[in-house]
Order: structure tokens, then sequence, then C-alpha cells
């Protein structure tokens, strides 16, 4: 091949001097059927994009969780590649139709292949809206807005919130455009208008997301994000993920099991003697804490901010629909 760094088609290698038996050896791998890359090339989603395109109609674009990941934003795992594939026009589709003697048009008259791809790991869905979609990186793919919208098809709103804070932290979206996006017509838009709603910018992880969500959705008040403290200069020496300014209390996500080394427990040290220092509570929010016991990370929160004179409690239940070990998923 010419072109060792892309997937390519069989027919592709196999014109190029390949034979079936070097396809089939341990130099390449076969990542859809018909498409193959060098075994050497490091495969992420935008390899995959690629790949299943090759195979899809000409006008197809990657969409949905792979559009996501591709923009920069974080979708739940899933081990599909997700293409878009698009109705003709309509006088495009009636050129197909049989004539008034009960023959078809010429060949060259019908609309190039389109509809549904049976291959497997590729997820293709059909839509008649051709609108927003743009190249990236080299790849056909529906634009950050309608990525978002269209995902309220597939995911429940925290996982949808978790892709809005994500598009917004990669910097290919606002906030403000996600609400403008959803407030149009279309399918799933009542999903995507209370998700766009409750995304915010400057949201560092999809664990803080999820945090703030936790909250939101037991009846506390909404955490603030990305709290900063600041020196006498104005420099930023301190921040924090989530918080209540008013009560001073920080919540942190801290996905780890322990501590990478000496010097990183001891600068956990000092940041928490620093927040102390200033009147600061932290509440330290673990992994399990969030998907394995958010009712008792609901307890411990709600307790630190009735110890600082604040009249809150879980006040509704509708975070059980997104929280707890039933709920987490794999890809």
């Amino acid at each position: 091949m010419s072109d060792e760094g892309r997937p390519f088609l069989r027919a592709e290698g196999l014109a190029s001097g390949l034979t079936t038996g070097r396809l089939r050896g341990p130099g390449y791998r076969q990542l859809f059927r018909g498409v193959y890359v060098p075994a050497s090339l490091s495969v992420d989603a935008r390899v995959r994009a690629q790949a299943a395109l090759l195979i899809a109609p000409s006008d197809s674009a990657v969409s949905r969780h792979t559009a996501a990941t591709l923009w920069g934003g974080a979708p739940p795992p899933d081990w599909h590649t997700h293409v878009t594939t698009f109705r003709p026009p309509a006088a495009a589709l009636a050129a197909t139709r049989p004539s008034a003697n009960g023959g078809r048009r010429p060949r060259a008259a019908r609309p190039r292949e389109w509809g549904r791809m049976d291959v497997e790991q590729i997820d293709a869905r059909v839509s008649s809206d051709r609108s927003e979609v743009v190249e990236h990186r080299g790849v056909r793919v529906t634009a950050p807005v309608r990525t978002f919208l269209d995902l309220a098809q597939d995911l429940d709103l925290v996982e949808l919130v978790v892709v809005g804070d994500s598009l917004v932290k990669a910097g290919v979206v606002t906030t403000d455009a996600l609400r403008t996006g959803a407030a149009t017509p279309g399918r799933h838009r009542r999903l995507a208008r209370r998700a766009a709603a409750l995304v915010r910018a400057g949201v560092d992880s999809p664990p803080e997301s999820r945090t703030r969500m936790l909250c939101v959705l037991a009846g506390l008040p909404e955490p603030e994000v990305n709290i900063r403290f600041v020196d006498a200069e104005g420099r930023v020496i301190r921040r924090a993920d989530l918080g209540y300014r008013g009560a001073k209390v920080s919540l942190e996500y801290d996905g780890r099991q322990h501590a990478e080394s000496a010097e990183q427990w001891a600068e956990d040290i000092r940041r928490r003697e620093q927040f102390d220092g200033w009147g600061w509570r932290m509440v330290v929010v673990t992994s399990a804490g969030l998907n394995q016991e958010p009712a008792a990370t609901l307890a411990r929160i709600v307790e630190v901010l009735r110890s600082r004179g604040e009249d809150v409690g879980v006040r509704s239940g509708e975070w059980r629909r997104y929280f707890g070990p039933r709920h987490l998923r794999t890809a």
C-alpha cells in the first residue's frame, strides 16, 4: 500500500499487489468486513471512523457516540462505530419507482446506494436530515450541536449532560449553542432541552459532571463549578472542582484508590490544610461513593452543608433513576 497510515478496502489492497494470504497474516488487521489496516497502525476512534465510511454510502457521516469522541467529548462506552446514512431527496426516490409499463427507470437515473448497513460493529441509522454535517480531521462527521441532539435518542439525562459539558470543555461548542439547538423542533427535544439547560462551562471531567447532577437531581442547591481562589495580585493559586461559595464547602472528586507518590500525598495534605486555613470544608467524592454508594455520598454532603447553617436536604428521589450500581455502563 502506498499509504500505510490509513484503512483500506480489501479490493484496494489486492489491486496494489497484496495477496489474500498477506492480508490474513500478522502484518494486517481486519477492522470491519472487507476493511483492513496495517497491524502497526494504532487504532483509535478516528481510524475506525475512516474505516466505517469506506463501506458506507458515499454521503454518510460519522455520528452520535463516535462523533462526540472525535469532537473531544466524553460519551458512555460503546463498542460500535456510529454512522448516519441519508435518504435520497424525494425526487431521486421517485426515479426508482416502477414506470407506467411496470419496468424500472435506467440504472443511471437511480439514486446512489443508501439505507441501513448490516455490518458487525457498526451502528448505522438512516436520516432525512442532511444538515450540520462537516469534515473534521479528514472525516465526515455530524457537527457538535447535531451530535448532542442525536445522542438524546440514546442517552439518559445525566449521560447527555456529561457529553454537553465535555464538548463545551473541548471548545467546539458553547452552552448557548446547545440550548439554541435544543429549542428547535425535532425528536427527543424535551430531553435535549433539559440537558442543555444543565450543561455548564468550566467542568473538567465527567465525574465532576456526574457529582453535580447527583446533587441537582437530589434536590440540593446546584454547586458552582470551577471555583478559583486568587492571591492579593489576582493570580489563581487554588481551584475547587465544585462547591458552595457561601457555605465555604467544596466537593472534590478523587478517582484514585490511593496517592500515586509521596509527592502527591504531600501535595494533597498541603491543599487540604490550605482550604482549612481559608475556612473551607472539603468533601471528597470517590468513584465508589458516586457509583456504588450515592445515597451515602448525598448524606455526607447534606451533613456538611447543614453544619454550615444551610437548610438543605435530599428532597427529590429522581437521582435514583441515574445513580447506583445498576446504572454502570461497560463498553
